[in-house]
């Protein structure tokens, strides 16, 4: 049980950290894109990055939402456990498309020329580590998710979940229903 949450927790931390990352990752392409003139049209698509926009929105909502699950799936609250089986797939689609959603210009604004020229530029001015960075984060939170819902799924998930019944009186002196004085056939 512990390990599903923490591979949920895991994965809406990653998504989170990836956002802003994505968005660095972008900014060395506009940055190179800045010293192109496009041929025709914008260089960025306001309909693409307000789509875009919407995307990383809820992402992050679905990231925060998924850490609220994971905190009441620890303490064993069984909607909590049937909401993260239903939101959970909806953050790893949105981790796969962050993952292959390209920040690079669009092609219809430039010349091949220029879309090559950019690229590199946008390549030499950023880390070598950033791409590959996301590309894991986006490709292994959805199979995180997918093994975590699995545990979630299985038998000892199900016995974690199951209502218990209070075997003792939840403070001293406190009876629980049924075995107090009152209940007992001398007490009438």
């Amino acid at each position: 049980m512990t390990l599903a949450c923490l591979l949920l927790a895991l994965t809406a931390v990653a998504q989170l950290a990836a956002l802003p990352l994505r968005y660095w990752h972008q900014d060395f392409f506009l940055t190179a894109a800045e010293s192109f003139e496009p041929t025709g049209g914008v260089s960025f698509a306001a309909v693409g990055s307000t789509a875009d926009l919407f995307a990383d929105l809820l992402t992050a909502v679905l990231a925060i939402g998924l850490l609220a699950l994971t905190a009441a799936n620890l303490v064993g609250v069984h909607g909590a456990r049937i909401a993260s089986w239903a939101s959970a797939p909806f953050l790893a689609c949105c981790a796969s498309v962050g993952a292959v959603r390209s920040p690079r210009p669009l092609y219809s604004s430039y010349s091949a020329g220029d879309i090559d020229r950019i690229t590199a530029a946008a390549r030499d001015s950023r880390p070598d580590w950033l791409e590959p960075l996301l590309l894991v984060l986006g490709l292994g939170t959805p199979l995180a998710i997918v093994v975590a819902v699995v545990l979630l799924a299985l038998p000892p998930a199900n016995a974690f979940f199951r209502p218990r019944t209070p075997v003792d009186p939840p403070w001293p002196g406190a009876t629980t229903p049924g075995t107090g004085p009152e209940a007992s056939p001398s007490a009438g």
